[in-house]
């Protein structure tokens, strides 16, 4: 189960600008492409998101999460 969040969360890392709808992109975006230290949002962000992908953890908390490592990281977001 890998449900649309309601509104994109829309970064940009490095020359990339990347449009986040679900918790699996997020997911891949924090393991394959995070260029910044990680710290205790990031995990938060990581293990919530997984859980999102899964079913076991509500989107809406999970993008709040994904949100709170994007400004964390001080990675620009976009929208």
């Amino acid at each position: 189960m890998n449900e649309n969040w309601g509104e994109a969360v829309i970064v940009q890392l490095g020359e990339r600008v990347e449009i986040v709808w679900t918790p699996a992109h997020a997911v891949r975006l924090l393991n394959e492409h995070w260029t910044i230290e990680q710290g205790a949002a990031y995990l938060t962000a990581l293990n919530q998101c997984t859980d999102a992908m899964f079913g076991i953890y509500p989107w809406e908390q999970a993008r709040a999460s994904f949100i709170a490592a994007v400004e964390e990281a001080k990675i620009k977001k976009l929208r």
